[in-house]
């Protein structure tokens, strides 16, 4: 079933690259990057969301379809804008071409989104149209301010938990917010329904950026957070509870870029990596990991649906590691 799916998302993926008759570098620049950051092979992971909403409140996947497409579209260009603010995954298709042309690409997936949303089904008012539309500006909005307080928090030598958990919500959380809204929208959820399934988004968003915040914090190899400053979970932990000998060396260890990535080595890693593990860091990342994910996991056995429907959406939940 799902690979038939996935078979129907690039087909209509393909319509649209033809229809708004794109350049053939475009396309084949867009079709390299679908699914190009995938880490298990699962394809398409923003559009299944959205669709899993859609069935989870008794919706019709095919009328979803439009808004699930639109979803693939915007979370593949944040990830675009993501990865160029913060120079890393340089194996990825988008950091392979110029810095101008990734930007390009960026810009043009968001617009296609637009375009996806404007082959929905007709209805009364074009009311769906309206409030789709809505749900992915207001994600563009939300996101783009958080990616901007992001590069603000990453030049402060101070920043609070309240402060980060509240910027995760914005950037990573509006993400997951806005395909479960979509999904729920287009399913014909009541107001209240889709207001639960924004808050299992909320929290389904930020408990996958708490996870990505403890792999990337001690990824070296690929990741460039600690040397660029990233206010990651695991670094505001270790801002907030260090103190004295332990606080000043772990501020050493932030200056340490200043003689280039060389300065920052194999034994200061090492250093790293067991400072996290000694103060707290990692223990603390996963308990808040566990937390949201079990407010997510809570929000989808409450709402009132038949069980049966949300069996993907607690799988989705349970699984996630």
């Amino acid at each position: 079933m799902d690979l038939q799916l996935d078979q129907v998302i690039t087909a209509e993926i393909n319509k649209i690259l033809t229809r708004v008759q794109l350049s053939i570098e475009m396309i084949v620049m867009i079709n390299s990057s679908l699914n190009a950051d995938s880490k298990t092979g699962e394809l398409f992971k923003w559009a299944h969301l959205t669709l899993m909403n859609c069935e989870c409140v008794g919706g019709v996947p095919e009328v979803a379809l439009p808004g699930a497409i639109a979803m693939e579209l915007s979370a593949l260009a944040a990830d675009i804008f993501d990865d160029i603010q913060d120079q890393d995954n340089d194996d990825l298709p988008w950091r392979q071409i110029p810095p101008a042309n990734a930007l390009n690409l960026a810009i043009c997936l968001s617009m296609l989104s637009s375009e996806a949303v404007s082959t929905l089904p007709d209805d009364k008012d074009s009311r769906l149209y309206r409030e789709v539309s809505q749900i992915l500006s207001h994600m563009w909005i939300t996101a783009s301010d958080g990616q901007f307080q992001e590069v603000l928090f990453d030049t402060c030598e101070q920043v609070a938990l309240d402060q980060y958990f509240e910027l995760v919500k914005r950037k990573s959380g509006s993400l997951t917010t806005c395909a479960c809204k979509i999904g729920a929208t287009l399913g014909g959820a009541s107001e209240s329904l889709v207001l639960q399934l924004e808050q299992f988004g909320t929290n389904l968003g930020i408990m996958s950026q708490i996870r990505n915040d403890l792999n990337d914090f001690l990824n070296f190899e690929k990741k460039k957070d600690f040397v660029n400053h990233k206010k990651t979970l695991p670094y505001v932990y270790l801002l907030n509870v260090l103190k004295g000998k332990t606080a000043k060396q772990f501020k050493e260890l932030t200056q340490i870029e200043a003689k280039g990535l060389m300065g920052f080595g194999k034994e200061e890693q090492d250093y790293l990596k067991q400072l996290a593990i000694d103060e707290g860091a990692v223990h603390y990342c996963r308990v808040m990991y566990e937390i949201f994910r079990e407010k997510a996991k809570e929000i989808i056995q409450a709402i009132p649906v038949p069980e049966k429907r949300k069996e993907k959406m607690i799988k989705l939940v349970e699984e996630s590691v």
